[in-house]
């Protein structure tokens, strides 16, 4: 799978945003990538079910929670974590270039 940040590169290069300050595109890059993880995040919690959300509430209190457990956590609660990553890879490409769908 393309990693996330060659995904956004790929993005700005297919809008024609070539030609940014490396600080500019740094921060547009960091801003892109921090909003597409928030979408598959939001995107994996929505195919949760319901006890599965209840559980996952009662983990993120716990101050050891950590990002590890988190990805464990949805690994193993049935989400199938690829197919969500690609549909709202898909979607969010879909958004910035505006190309409908």
């Amino acid at each position: 799978m393309q990693s996330v940040d060659d995904f956004i590169e790929s993005l700005l290069k297919d809008k024609g945003i070539t030609d940014l300050d490396p600080e500019v595109k740094e921060e547009l890059v960091a801003d892109m990538k921090q909003r597409l993880m928030d979408q598959i995040n939001t995107a994996a919690i929505m195919q949760l079910s319901e006890e599965k959300v209840d559980e996952l509430n009662v983990l993120l209190e716990s101050p050891d929670f950590t990002a590890e457990k988190m990805t464990e956590f949805m690994q193993n609660s049935g989400v199938n974590l690829t197919e969500v990553t690609l549909d709202t890879m898909l979607k969010f490409r879909s958004f910035y270039l505006g190309t409908g769908a």
